[in-house]
């Protein structure tokens, strides 16, 4: 459903797009979640957590959406007004057209809250009056506080918290000059934004964000950068927070696991080395120096131990650790299934490697802003020392690229989206740079109908499974940022307004954002492949409404 476009606000309905409490807006809690995603038919929405459950309209099939947000949904129908709108974490409240009916589940909607499902002592009550509605979440054998609860909701200003929920929203500064559509486009990723960040809960102190509030739902590393770096353009305390949560994470050693949940649990691998990227980032837009003191050691003790524990032939090169699943034999680089790693063994990583040595020079130059001259020095020498191992090893002069390396120094001859990170970091001369460039417009490589594919074209690997072939928009954003530091504009520029293209395009399509896309620009993002799902018939589907498209989408309409 399309609304009025003088609204400048996104509109557009499509099944999957997510709907949760934000942690910006008020207390959210991890362990008792409340989420859903919008359904096929119009109007309809699914409960993902706690319980599963269907709560599906009649009524609305003239239904014209005025505003369609991770948090509250406004439209009208025959001239009456549609609402669905989150009070708070625990409760979802709504108003219907006249001559529309709600069904959860089963059956209608009960004066008097009733329970609908239950799953592990959670349960979600629903109750209705007139043309008022509201779903809740609460302790299922406390039924009397579900009732109170429920008449709260019934008796709500819904007017009042829709306001109050698409406040963030209304306020993005948008810049002179952008059409409608881009606004939409950057509304809409603001909102995803904003519904995938939670308040302080559990184990974790401050406001922290997540891929996914499904299926996801935890805390991950290099996720949490992006989504810090898109943030500080809409709300820069907000990102700090972001940042800073993952960062208190770094154990007294310095290993920082990948995942992270509110309940005090983690993994035991990490993940790329980009914090430091976002740090300088967001200290350049805050100048809160006394936040990036915080950060500094937490920064330096995780980059030493990436340094001292992931480079096992001792070249200056870092390799990810490896492992045994099939369908994720390196998760720990955040390119799970990747064709590179499809043998199985340590290589000397061109990704991590340029990572390690950019987050390095992040450091340094947030040293150097506080004085620890120290500090910026040695990092300073151990990113020259990374880069030029990075140059040595791995650049091949026949390709004009840059590929992994096993340690009995065979070259993996897959040209990956990796082999780019060296612009992003600035460890490629100019040569290189142009040479790396040139792939970028080669339509037998790299210059897909959507670049920049997760492998080239003619690797022989090439698939739409999602790190096997689909181009993802966070790296498109990296490489994106390396043209410029180049000073290749027009290429910077092309890539952009590509990237924002297929955003816009699938967006106003489906209503999401979506976790990554094809690279042919054919098959519609929800029907890729994710790890041998449509083979084996398991697994999940690529995720809508992701974090890190709706951060770099962000991060480009917004950026300098």
């Amino acid at each position: 459903m399309r609304g009025q476009p003088v609204s400048d606000m996104p509109d557009v309905w499509g099944p999957g797009q997510l709907l949760a409490f934000s942690g910006l807006d008020g207390p959210t809690s991890w362990s008792e979640p409340f989420v859903l995603h919008t359904g096929e038919r119009v109007g309809d929405l699914t409960v993902l957590l706690p319980v599963k459950a269907h709560i599906a309209f009649a009524g609305l099939d003239r239904l014209r959406g005025s505003m369609i947000l991770g948090d509250a949904i406004a439209g009208s129908a025959n001239g009456d007004a549609f609402m669905v709108v989150f009070l708070d974490h625990h409760t979802l409240a709504g108003q219907l057209p006249d001559g529309a009916t709600l069904r959860v589940g089963d059956g209608p909607l009960p004066e008097t809250a009733a329970l609908v499902n239950e799953e592990k002592g959670l349960g979600l009550f629903a109750a209705a009056q007139g043309r008022r509605w509201v779903l809740h979440v609460h302790a299922a054998g406390d039924s009397a506080g579900a009732a109170a609860a429920c008449r709260r909701g019934l008796q709500a200003d819904l007017a009042q918290a829709l306001a109050e929920r698409s406040a963030l929203v209304q306020s993005v500064p948008v810049p002179a000059g952008m059409s409608a559509a881009h606004t939409r486009l950057l509304r809409k990723g603001v909102s995803v934004m904003k519904v995938n960040t939670h308040s302080a809960c559990g184990t974790l102190k401050r406001r922290w964000s997540t891929p996914d509030r499904w299926p996801h739902r935890n805390m991950w590393l290099w996720d949490s950068a992006f989504h810090a770096v898109g943030m500080a353009y809409v709300d820069v305390d907000s990102a700090k927070d972001v940042a800073l949560a993952m960062l208190e994470q770094v154990r007294d050693d310095g290993m920082l696991p990948h995942m992270v949940g509110a309940d005090g649990s983690c993994s035991q691998i990490t993940q790329p080395p980009i914090l430091g990227w976002a740090v300088a980032h967001i200290l350049a837009r805050s100048e809160d120096l006394q936040w990036a003191a915080e950060c500094k050691p937490r920064l330096l003790r995780y980059l030493e131990w990436m340094r001292l524990n992931r480079d096992r032939n001792g070249n200056g090169i870092p390799e990810w650790y490896i492992e045994g699943q099939p369908l994720c034999r390196c998760g720990e680089s955040g390119l799970d299934n990747s064709p590179v790693y499809d043998r199985g063994v340590l290589l000397d990583a061109v990704d991590f490697g340029s990572f390690l040595c950019h987050d390095y020079r992040c450091l340094a130059e947030i040293a150097t802003r506080l004085g620890d001259t120290t500090t910026a020095g040695l990092c300073l020498g151990h990113a020259a020392h990374i880069s030029d191992a990075i140059n040595r090893w791995l650049w091949c002069d026949q390709a004009r690229f840059y590929f992994h390396r096993d340690f009995d120094g065979n070259r993996v001859k897959v040209k990956a989206v990796s082999g780019f990170m060296p612009l992003f970091a600035g460890v490629a001369s100019s040569r290189q740079a142009d040479d790396l460039a040139r792939h970028l417009q080669d339509p037998a490589t790299f210059n897909a109908p959507l670049p920049v594919p997760s492998v080239s074209l003619d690797s022989g690997t090439y698939c739409k499974d999602m790190w096997r072939g689909p181009t993802w928009m966070n790296l498109n954003y990296l490489i994106h940022l390396g043209l410029r530091r180049y000073g290749l504009a027009a290429d910077a520029c092309r890539l952009r307004e590509q990237t924002l293209g297929a955003i816009q395009k699938w967006y106003e399509r489906d209503g999401c954002l979506w976790e990554y896309y094809d690279s042919l620009d054919v098959t519609p993002p929800r029907d890729l492949d994710r790890k041998q799902r449509l083979i084996t018939g398991k697994g999940i589907a690529p995720i809508s409404d992701y974090h890190w498209t709706a951060a770099v989408t962000t991060a480009l309409l917004l950026g300098d």
